[in-house]
């Protein structure tokens, strides 16, 4: 692995993408990132973020899958290049991100950080808030 390797091209699935435009404090009210979840990451480009020495992660629902975090709001855009409001993307939102890293004073133990340098969307999963419950309720109330 070296500093110089050159950005890989990825596809996968976009998870938690609420996160992408809105910090994230649920679980550490410090939190000052954004975060970029990409899973179903197939095994030939786990492979290629392994050579970056990015630890890929598994589970039920995801697959494989990155976590990227950052100081900015995770812009993307359409296959022709046009910016799509963050607050749009939904779960399930197909994605080809060109991917870099970054090494920190962890990367030793976690292994170095996943970077995206363009994430393009090929199929929008549009988000769409739910019906607050307490709205579902009131049709019935007496």
């Amino acid at each position: 692995m070296t500093e110089n390797m050159k950005p890989v091209r990825i596809t996968g699935t976009l998870y938690w993408t609420q996160w992408m435009s809105k910090i994230n404090k649920a679980f550490n009210e410090d939190s000052t990132k954004y975060e970029c979840t990409i899973g179903d990451i197939s095994d030939k480009d786990c492979e290629a973020l392994k050579a970056m020495g990015i630890k890929i992660k598994n589970k039920d629902g995801q697959g494989n899958f990155i976590v990227c975090k950052s100081n900015y709001v995770h812009n993307a855009v359409d296959e022709e290049g046009t910016a799509i409001e963050a607050a749009s993307i939904g779960k399930g939102t197909k994605v080809a991100a060109i991917m870099s890293f970054y090494t920190h004073k962890m990367s030793k133990m976690h292994g170095n950080a996943p970077s995206i340098k363009k994430l393009i969307v090929t199929e929008l999963a549009t988000y769409s808030p739910a019906k607050e419950l307490s709205e579902e309720l009131d049709e019935y109330v007496l």
